[in-house]
């Protein structure tokens, strides 16, 4: 068999914060000995440091600006509703495009928007992006299909949710079965297709601390936590004998950590004047809950047996433009605000006149006062329990990013506090106070006790790698480093640089990086989803806090 000239392994919010302890403990051996043959450091994240952004600007070397992919939901032509984004948003080349383009081989697994899977020269099985649908789930078409007869699957394991039972608690057991079940299909993948860069992500890190983070600070080794950095511990070694002699590369696209609390951005937005509710009130609007509650009993219509929806839709026709409508309710009145938030991650939107539908600040003079307005008050907001500052920082969008895709990144960008607050942007439903509460999952115990952090890890190991050197990289730096790892040109629109203090001096010497303009890769066209596909792809996001 071919082994993969470099493998990537994607460890989704994998924290030195967890992995270090454990090493230290004797535990977690594979990934203590990529450690001990290469060199490793903190992976500096996105602002802010989202599945979305992150992922792509890992791939794709650019930022936000420029790639196009900003939040699991882009806003519409009115400026004000959301809908969801996937793969086929991004705007830039990825690296797996780079090398399709130069006739090099690539297997692609799992890496967060993905879908619909794209030709390349190889297999692409998408990632939490993906449809439960057939239909785009991997390249070529056939391969699914393909994967379930070979193992025998009524259907393959994806870790695009929270790990739950039946009963709704978190299971362990469900990350293993999941990480197992990939580590052998793509074994079977590596030996049928031999891809030269094989590039592999898994998401249960990330999973399991956003419900489980404040098991680790109490219980450490004994913790859910640690089980699930176990499991992985053990891909990541499958995966690493994959590679036999070439270049192994570790990364995740941010670390994680305690959440304090939840910020309702829009609340706080209402009570310094910016925001408007429809009421005018502070209170939850009379038939609000009722609203909802219907929304989410029309939404069980997915659950349903095909052909008992398609009975369904008969006899109802307007069931689903009625659950559509609900789903469009918002309780901001848009013509009397200022500003609004949307996501979960510090999103502020000025409502700019010929710019939204019912756009109320004129831009230039007015747009810029009232963002700085927003800026100023931001960071005076303390922590109710400790008076600390809950925001560190207030960014103005163009002071991080540029690009023909600008327009899609919000206009000012409140950094929380090591992230350790998050900050939603709650267009449904009207809260008592400034702070909220994120639903881990429907029908579940568990609570969202979990956020992101900005320092995600890298690591390179095999004949390439540089022993012992500690790396201090920018997540924009892993699409050069990989590119020169696979001895190809380095494309100059690329914004971060070869982490040439993770090479050998050798090679370096022997061939240093060589630079040139991107290859004309013809992205494919923006596909939304359908109605079934949104609405699966809706509840998965749901369920895991991403989206309302």
């Amino acid at each position: 068999m071919g082994r993969p000239q470099l493998t990537v392994i994607g460890l989704d919010a994998a924290t030195f914060d967890v992995i270090d302890p454990m090493i230290e403990a004797g535990e977690l051996p594979n990934l203590k000995r990529i450690f001990d043959e290469g060199s490793r450091g903190v992976l500096h994240s996105t602002i802010h440091p989202l599945t979305t952004q992150a992922w792509t600007t890992m791939v794709t070397g650019v930022n936000a600006g420029r790639h196009g992919m900003w939040d699991f939901s882009d806003r519409d032509e009115s400026g004000y509703r959301l809908k969801l984004v996937n793969g086929s948003y991004r705007r830039a080349p990825a690296i797996w495009e780079l090398l399709t383009h130069a006739n090099r081989r690539v297997g692609i697994v799992n890496v967060p928007f993905t879908w619909p899977a794209q030709p390349v020269n190889g297999f692409l099985l998408a990632g939490i992006d993906a449809a439960s649908r057939e239909a785009g789930m991997t390249y070529p078409t056939d391969l699914l299909r393909e994967l379930r007869e070979r193992f025998d699957l009524e259907r393959l394991e994806f870790d695009h949710a929270f790990p739950l039972n039946e009963q709704g608690r978190c299971d362990v057991e469900l990350v293993r079965k999941a990480c197992d079940q990939r580590v052998e299909a793509v074994r079977w993948l590596t030996e049928r297709f031999e891809p030269e860069l094989l590039f592999v992500v898994f998401m249960s890190a990330d999973h399991i601390h956003h419900l489980c983070w404040p098991e680790w600070e109490n219980e450490g080794l004994e913790s859910r936590v640690a089980d699930v950095y176990r499991i992985l511990d053990e891909a990541t070694g499958a995966i690493r004998e994959l590679a036999g002699d070439g270049d192994v590369m570790v990364v995740s696209d941010h670390g994680g950590g305690r959440l304090n609390g939840i910020v309702n951005l829009n609340a706080w937005l209402a009570e310094e004047g910016f925001l408007e509710y429809a009421t005018g009130q502070r209170k939850v609007r009379p038939g609000e809950v009722g609203r909802r509650a219907l929304y989410w009993v029309l939404e069980q219509r997915r659950r349903l047996p095909a052909g008992f929806r398609y009975r369904l839709k008969q006899r109802f026709p307007r069931l689903r433009e009625r659950a559509h409508e609900l789903k469009e309710y918002t309780v901001i009145d848009w013509p009397r605000t200022k500003a609004f938030a949307y996501g979960i991650f510090g999103n502020v939107v000025i409502n700019v006149r010929g710019r939204e539908a019912h756009g109320s600040v004129d831009p230039g003079d007015e747009y810029e006062r009232v963002r700085d307005e927003i800026a100023t008050r931001a960071l005076e907001l303390r922590d109710p329990h400790t008076g600390e500052q809950v925001i560190k920082a207030a960014h103005r969008r163009e002071d991080l990013f540029d690009g023909p895709h600008i327009g899609k990144v919000p206009d000012l960008l409140l950094e929380f506090r090591d992230y350790a607050w998050l900050g939603k942007g709650n267009l449904v439903a009207q809260t008592p106070t400034i702070w909220d509460k994120i639903a881990a999952a429907p029908d579940s115990e568990e609570e969202y006790r979990g956020s992101h952090r900005p320092e995600g890890i890298v690591a390179l190991a095999g004949p390439s790698a540089a022993n012992g050197v500690t790396l201090d990289a920018g997540i924009e730096d892993v699409a050069p480093t990989v590119m020169y790892l696979m001895n190809e040109p380095i494309p100059e629109e690329f914004e971060g640089r070869v982490l040439v203090e993770a090479i050998d001096p050798d090679r370096l010497d022997a061939r240093p990086p060589e630079y040139g303009e991107a290859a004309d890769v013809v992205l494919q066209a923006e596909r939304s989803y359908s109605e079934d596909e949104g609405g699966e792809v809706e509840s998965r996001l749901r369920s895991l806090g991403y989206i309302e």
